[in-house]
């Protein structure tokens, strides 16, 4: 609710007007050759209290590559550290690779990307000193970004920013400002981008579209130098994670795409540079983010495929994560005259039977140049027709269509559509999604009319059912003690009980077993004196052993059937036997 009423006050509603139109920036205002680092950015790790750091540097043809030096005792440092406590980057971390390319004026020069790992602390400014082709560069920039482990507090609350369709145009800058403005409001903004990061297929007059895909290497990358220095200041304070376009991976074929200017510049969370791979999932907080590529193979023997079903799985089993965020270039739904309907169509297929099946409740899109949110869809079909603000329980994925980064907008009615929940095609702004509590998430559109105003469009509740986490109870070692002991004694007495049970079975069965004494032989010695008087008869207890039983003519042994005077009482060793002798 604070996070809430914290929009509410840096988001003014307003009946504004639409957009500014957008032009595309002139690439000739950037600098061919810098020779002071530029593109600061930050990636996520695997470490909660971690980021990867990374700059660019140009260096000359004729400079040693090695001139660049970023020492982390002397050179990178927070706020109120001394300089025999500097301990923000670790030095031996640093890690450094080249690419060539070609100036205006045709000699080669290089591009160097510098990537260290930064000990995050939250909400203070980093200081730097680089030495970069001869010369010291200082500089700085404030983290604005908080990341957690998982001994934080359930408390915590984030935004995702999520906007794609970018390129190099005024709007863009505008999309830009507005993502800063947030982070620098609202606690623990990370933002993603599903493709369409620096080309367009924006035709000029005097091109076909096959012109203008037909993008040169020294073309691309100085399109990727001119946006990083544009979205630098963005860059610098908050993470990024990205997901590729096609027009992304130019000038580079199916073939050959891991080697484009994407896969170089962009660092894919949790994923090494060695990787060949275009894909990669991230937990943040309790959000699972996966980032596919949908111009790869996702049929069902393809690697993105079965790597996709193991990880949605995995999330959907765990209790550490409750949502599943999918973000992508290409929609899985969207009109029938998609650009791609082929690829389009392939995806749908595929990506829609395993949201469906491993419960995924966000997918978040680019590509067409408009805003637009579905309502629940599940195995191609709607599964919620609900119209409302607050959704609960949702069964079924949203979808959003987010490509208002700042290439120009179509101008395209979506709402003619059963699947379609709200249509925006005036607007630029990236697509916002704040956890509230861990079963609540609250998404909006971030309309960017001008430079003055943040306003907000679509804004709605999702909740959900969440299995409660288990309480723990942290027991003490005398405790622990304790507990073994009694476990130990109840063996102990069980194992007794047991012996005791089989030695009483043996000796009902056999007394010879146990010992050859036999206990309370009774018998009778009938003298012929005395004349058989019943009355006469003397009854003796004696105990000898077995073999020293009488068997003389004037012994006999009675079976107790055989005993008719009710008064005679036999031992109870006698009975349990069964027999008297």
């Amino acid at each position: 609710m604070k996070t809430l009423l914290l929009l509410l006050f840096l988001l003014t509603c307003t009946t504004g007007t639409s957009s500014p139109p957008s032009s595309p920036l002139d690439l000739s205002l950037f600098p061919d050759t810098l020779t002071a680092p530029y593109g600061t950015r930050l990636f996520l790790t695997s470490h909660p209290n971690y980021l990867n750091l990374v700059w660019c540097c140009d260096i000359p043809p004729d400079a040693d590559k090695a001139q660049f030096e970023l020492n982390s005792g002397v050179n990178v440092w927070y706020d109120g550290e001394m300089e025999e406590q500097r301990t923000a980057v670790n030095n031996t971390q640093v890690s450094s690779r080249y690419k060539p390319r070609q100036a205006a004026d045709a000699s080669t020069w290089y591009l160097g990307q510098y990537n260290t790992t930064l000990i995050l602390i939250f909400n203070q400014t980093l200081h730097y000193n680089i030495s970069c082709n001869g010369e010291s560069h200082p500089g700085k920039f404030e983290v604005l970004y908080k990341h957690w482990d998982k001994l934080s507090s359930s408390g915590d609350v984030w935004s995702l920013v999520s906007v794609g369709s970018l390129g190099l145009y005024n709007t863009t800058k505008l999309t830009l400002r507005k993502i800063k403005t947030l982070s620098e409001n609202v606690k623990n903004v990370l933002w993603t981008v599903p493709g369409g990061i620096v080309t367009d297929r924006t035709v000029a007059d005097n091109q076909t579209e096959s012109e203008a895909e037909n993008v040169s290497e020294s073309d691309s990358l100085t399109r990727w130098r001119a946006w990083l220095l544009l979205v630098q200041h963005v860059t610098c304070c908050i993470p990024l994670a990205a997901s590729p376009s096609e027009l992304d991976l130019l000038p580079h074929t199916a073939d050959n795409q891991l080697q484009s200017h994407f896969r170089w510049f962009m660092e894919l969370p949790f994923v090494e540079q060695d990787e060949q791979v275009l894909w990669y999932s991230f937990n943040h907080r309790n959000l699972h983010v996966v980032s596919v590529c949908t111009y790869c193979d996702l049929c069902d023997d393809s690697a993105q495929f079965k790597w996709l079903e193991e990880d949605l799985k995995a999330a959907s089993s765990t209790n550490e994560t409750h949502w599943i965020m999918v973000m992508g270039h290409d929609p899985i739904y969207e009109s029938d005259q998609s650009l791609h309907p082929e690829v389009q169509s392939i995806n749908r297929i595929q990506l829609d039977k395993l949201f469906a099946k491993y419960d995924v409740d966000f997918a978040v899109w680019s590509h067409e140049r408009w805003y637009e949110r579905t309502k629940p869809m599940k195995n191609y079909k709607v599964s919620d027709e609900r119209i409302s603000n607050l959704l609960d329980s949702v069964n079924g994925t949203i979808h959003y269509t987010c490509g208002t980064g700042g290439i120009p907008l179509q101008d395209y009615n979506m709402e003619k559509y059963n699947h379609t929940a709200r249509f925006l095609t005036s607007y630029y702004g990236p697509c916002a999604f704040t956890r509230i509590k861990d079963n609540q998430y609250e998404t909006m559109f971030v309309r960017t009319d001008d430079a003055d105003i943040v306003s907000f469009e679509d804004h709605i509740t999702i909740t959900k059912d969440i299995p409660q986490r288990p309480k723990f109870k942290i027991e003490s070692h005398f405790s622990k003690f304790m507990k073994v002991f009694g476990m130990v004694i109840f063996i102990g007495v069980g194992i007794m009980l047991l012996i005791t049970i089989l030695v009483k079975a043996v000796q009902k069965h056999d007394p010879s077993f146990i010992t050859n004494k036999i206990r309370n032989i009774k018998y009778r010695k009938e003298g012929t004196t005395l004349g058989g008087s019943t009355e006469n008869l003397e009854i003796q207890e004696v105990e000898m052993d077995a073999e020293d039983i009488p068997s003389k003519n004037g012994d006999k042994v009675l079976l107790l059937d055989e005993i008719e005077d009710p008064d005679l009482q036999l031992s109870s060793a006698a009975q349990m036997y069964g027999v008297m002798m």
